[in-house]
Formats: structure tokens, C-alpha cells, sequence
């Protein structure tokens, strides 16, 4: 579900989001220009759907209706939208910082090492789907988009195809592998580059650049994540010669001006610093430095003023030249184009690629999961953030769904998860407790995360290790699995709320080697899991305690703030 920030009838949506301040008793209006408000004891931030708005009337209906349409998702959802405002570009901020990175940025915008698209099926807490449903026109569609696979320039660039010509509008997300941060030979040239691209480019300054844009309705944006240089387009279609031209020379022939470089610079030093003073990226920070170390992952999201000042001009060409090529490429492409307009366009936009990029594997990474909890205390915060990890499973191993059915009914439902009642429902010791896995470069993980009051978080683990060890010795049992199921089908149509989405679906598809089929076999493989399947994946594949040492890694920082 795209989240984007636009205006609704002239007035700004909201996001859920626990805890808070200002709170409007039923029937009382939201005042215009708040910036965060309470409904039924929960904060809205800006950017959602079904939710109160700026100067309407906050009715008991509304409240709830607000509740169902964020649910169990709410703090990924506003977090994800809170994070794109402040680190800027229309999905940048969420792809930016990486897998643990947007496993926290979930919670909380933190950055940290692994990968994710951030809206895959895979690594997202579930939404409370069914309610959302009720209310949507998606409700009780079946999927019926063909996927195609199209080909340019003798086979050496490959995408994903949707066609879709209701409306003239075209969207393309693509993405080069081993180019991202962890891959770059001088720290801070993704950054910078993600940064100055459209800062004037090919014939264009930067002001003659962005207007083109605006006035031809073309959105670009570009984002350098741990493992991968991301581009997403989105065009009207009678502009898609500007639109191509835009994209080549930003790809090919951007300005990258001495002053331009150095504003970036200057920019990437206040948020490194703004992020050394967040507990969340602290706690990101500590997973870096003592669970990834010397390995590439280990590397700081943003490069300190000495390397950023390290980097040139011909630095950030010789990356892009180098690790941009035919070879890595995936891309995928929705709306309204046919089959020869897709491959016209794959051919004009990247005959410019190298047919070999120079990026290569990461030095192998073997985590030791039996090291003790790293604590570090924080004098910014007075609450406590923890992590724990474990290994995950890979995106194409046979047990990866029932797994993921697993993790949904542990700690992957949001409220309604295992987890979430224990923890939060039943002892309210926390807004929010979730698990998830997460796949990268550098391996495949499983994640549990909460925030709570330092003199809770004892108590929670404790919960936590009880609640686990009954799901790993007494397992689940088929209704619990096919509700499960029926949660995770029911919101698989809400991922296509948009063509950019879908465009983002279908290079992932490609990037996950899913197959061009996936988007129709999926739900058959949700629906093929059963309760035995679950209960022998998970004994087999997971940690048998939830404890650290015991095949957890176990991450706090804990709140010293005195308030």
C-alpha cells in the first residue's frame, strides 16, 4: 500500500501512531495545523487513509474506522511516511539505510545494515487486512494482472511487464545489485551520488530540471541501500520522451557541481549527527559494531566529514560508470505501455550500461549467535529499544512459507499476533512488540523488536521466552494456521494500490527470482501451508529458546534519561 502524503478533497490524511499528546474527546474537532494529535488515545501523523482529517469532526465511527485502516501495521506505516519527510525522495528514506535499517525504521526510522524493499510480502507486519477490505473496492477481487517478461538490446536487459491502459500514466522501478553501500569502493559515493543526481543533468541546471518535471508530471528518485542503487519513474504517458530524456541524463550525464557536492555534504553531517542523538539508530549503531563488525554491514550508514570530503566529482562517475551495467539490472514496468513500447523504452534507457558491472560478492559473513546480550546505555532517551536475532530463511527455500505463516502467528500479526497479546494486550508493558524475517546480501535473518520503559524490559524478555518456548514445544493448530492464511491472502491485493508499486513488486520479483508467475502463484503457496508443516519448519529451523546465547543475539539500548 503506497502511503504518499497527497491531499485528499484539500485537506491532509493521517497515520495511527501510539502514544501522544492533545487528545480530542469523541465528537471534538481536530484543530487545523496540528502536527500530531490523539484519537481514542492513539497520535495520527500525517499521510493515510480512512482516518480523521485537519478540521473534521472526530466521530466514535472514525475513530474506529482509524483504528481498522492502519491496525496492526501503524507504527511501520506512519514511521515509513515519517521517514520519507525527513530524509526526503518519494521512497528513498524507507530503502535507504537497509533491512535491519528498515526493520527499525519500522519503529522508528532507524537505518541500519540488511536490505529490504520495505513493502514485499516477506519482511512486513501484517495489516489488519480483512477490516481494510471490508471497507475497500479491492475487497474480493482475485488477481488477474498478466506478467510478462520483455527483453532489449539482444537479451542483455531484462523487466517485468504489467499492462495497464486505463490510465495514461507509466511507471518503472529498476535497481542495479552488489552497487549499494556496502559494495562502493569509497564510503560515501551512493550517498553522494543519490544525493546530486538531479541537481542538474545533460542539458538542464538544476532549476531547468525540476520544472520539466513538474510541469510534465514526472517523478524520479533515486536511493542507494546497503545492497543495491534503486531508480524509480513514474510519467504521463505523451511525455515519455521527456521522461526518457530526463532518466538518461540523470543516468548518464549528471552535472555533479563542486558547490552541489558540497551542500550534500553538509546535508549527510546534521543527519549523521541528528542520528547519533536517536536511541533507535543507536541501537542500529550497536547491531552494526557487535554483530556485523569489519564486515562490509559494519560500515556507519553515513561516512563521517573526512570520507564524505574524500569523495569527488569523478569518484561518484567512476561508481556510477563502474557498477551500473547490463548484467545487474533488474527493472520492472506497469501501466500503460505494450510489449514493444516496454522494450523501445528498456532499449533508449539503459543502452548507456556497461554490459559488465564491477561489483562482486561481500567476504562471507557466519554470525555467532551465541555470544550474550550487548547492552549500551542512552542519555537521550528514557525508554529502552531492543533487537534480537536469529538466523533466517532464505526467500527460495522450501520452508520459507511455512516459516513465514509461523512468524505471522508468533509475533508477525501485529495486535493480534501471540506476542503482541501476551506482551501488550494482557500486561501493557509496551506500545508495539513484533518479529520478522529479513533477507540481504549478507544473510537471511530473524528479528524481534520492542521498545518499552527500562524497568519493563526485563519482564518483556521474560514474556517473550515463555511465549516462545510454548510456540516452539506445543506448535499451532490448524485453525490458528488458516486464520493466519486467510490474513496474509486477504492483504495481498492491498500491494497494488498503485502503478509504482507494482512497478517496485515487479523488480523484486525479478531481483527474488520469484518468477513471472509469482503474483498467481502465491496465494496457492499460503493457502498449501499446514499446521504440520509449520510445527516441523519451526523446530527445525529455529532457535530453541528465545535467550541470548542460546541462538539469539540480543541487542538493547537502554533509556538513562532521567526525565
Amino acid at each position: 500500500m503506497e502511503h504518499n502524503g497527497k491531499q485528499d478533497s484539500g485537506k491532509e490524511r493521517f497515520f495511527m501512531l501510539p502514544g501522544g499528546e492533545n487528545v480530542p474527546a469523541e465528537g471534538e474537532t481536530v484543530p487545523l495545523g496540528s502536527e500530531a494529535v490523539k484519537v481514542k488515545g492513539e497520535t495520527v501523523l500525517p499521510g493515510g487513509e480512512n482516518v480523521p482529517v485537519k478540521g473534521e469532526t472526530v466521530t466514535a465511527e472514525e475513530a474506529e474506522a482509524a483504528e481498522a485502516a492502519t491496525g496492526a501495521g501503524r507504527e511501520q506505516f506512519c514511521m515509513r511516511r515519517w521517514a520519507k519527510m525527513r530524509f526526503g525522495g518519494q521512497r528513498g528514506a524507507w530503502k535507504r539505510f537497509g533491512a535491519l535499517g528498515g526493520a527499525l525504521m519500522i519503529i522508528a526510522a532507524a537505518g541500519a545494515a540488511v536490505y529490504t524493499a520495505g513493502y514485499t510480502d516477506w519482511n512486513e507486519p501484517a495489516l489488519n487486512a480483512e477490516k481494510i477490505l471490508a471497507q475497500s473496492k479491492l475487497g474480493g477481487r482475485t488477481f488477474k494482472g498478466e506478467v510478462q517478461e520483455v527483453s532489449a538490446l539482444g537479451g542483455k536487459v531484462r523487466a517485468y511487464l504489467m499492462e495497464e491502459h486505463s490510465v495514461p500514466l507509466a511507471a518503472v522501478s529498476f535497481g542495479f545489485a552488489k552497487a549499494g553501500r556496502a559494495y562502493e569502493p569509497k564510503p560515501g559515493a551512493a550517498l553522494l551520488a543519490e544525493s546530486v543526481l538531479s541537481d542538474g543533468a545533460g542539458r538542464f541546471d538544476r532549476r531547468e530540471l525540476r520544472e520539466l518535471m513538474k510541469e510534465k508530471g514526472i517523478k524520479l528518485s533515486v536511493t542507494a541501500t546497503a545492497d543495491r542503487l534503486e531508480f524509480s519513474l513514474s510519467f504521463v504517458k505523451q511525455f515519455e520522451k521527456e521522461a526518457l530524456e530526463v532518466l538518461r541524463a540523470v543516468m548518464y550525464e549528471p552535472h555533479l557541481k563542486r558547490e552541489d557536492i558540497e551542500l550534500a555534504r553538509r546535508q549527510l553531517a546534521v543527519l549523521r549527527q541528528q542520528r547519533r542523538e536517536n536511541p533507535q539508530q543507536q541501537l542500529g549503531e550497536l547491531v552494526r559494531t557487535e554483530f556485523y563488525g569489519s564486515h562490509p554491514y559494519g560500515r556507519e550508514d553515513i561516512p563521517d566529514e573526512k570520507a564524505l570530503a574524500a569523495v569527488t566529482a569523478e569518484d561518484i562517475r567512476a561508481y556510477l560508470r563502474s557498477f551500473m551495467g547490463k548484467d545487474n539490472l533488474a527493472a520492472g514496468i506497469s501501466g500503460d505501455m505494450d510489449k514493444a513500447e516496454a522494450e523501445a523504452f528498456l532499449a533508449q534507457a539503459f543502452g548507456g550500461l556497461t554490459d559488465k558491472a564491477a561489483g562482486t560478492a561481500l567476504p562471507a559473513f557466519a554470525p555467532d549467535f551465541r555470544q550474550e546480550a550487548a547492552v549500551r546505555e542512552s542519555d537521550v532517551s528514557a525508554q529502552s529499544f531492543v533487537l534480537a536475532l536469529a538466523p533466517g530463511v532464505a526467500r527460495l527455500d522450501k520452508d520459507f512459507y511455512p516459516l513465514y505463516v509461523a512468524n505471522h502467528i508468533f509475533g508477525g500479526a501485529g495486535l493480534s499476533s501471540r506476542l503482541s497479546r501476551a506482551v501488550r494486550e494482557k500486561e501493557g508493558l509496551t506500545y508495539g512488540i513484533y518479529s520478522y524475517f529479513s533477507n540481504s546480501d549478507a544473510g537471511d535473518l530473524w528479528q524481534v523488536y520492542f521498545s518499552a520503559t527500562p524497568e519493563n524490559t526485563s519482564r518483556i524478555m521474560t514474556l517473550t521466552a515463555e511465549e516462545y518456548g510454548a510456540f516452539y514445544r506445543d506448535g499451532v493448530g490448524d485453525e490458528e494456521v488458516e486464520l493466519a492464511k486467510k490474513s496474509l491472502m486477504s492483504s495481498f491485493n492491498l500491494r497494488f494500490a498503485s502503478l509504482l508499486d507494482i512497478a517496485d513488486m515487479l523488480e523484486q520479483m525479478q531481483v527474488q527470482a520469484l518468477g513471472a508467475d509469482f503474483l498467481k502463484t502465491r496465494q496457492a503457496q499460503v493457502a498449501a501451508v499446514t499446521a504440520e508443516a509449520v510445527n516441523d519448519a519451526v523446530r527445525r529451523r529455529m532457535p530453541k529458546s528465545f535467550a541470548a546465547g542460546a541462538g539469539m543475539r540480543v541487542f538493547e539500548v537502554s533509556g538513562a534519561l532521567n526525565e
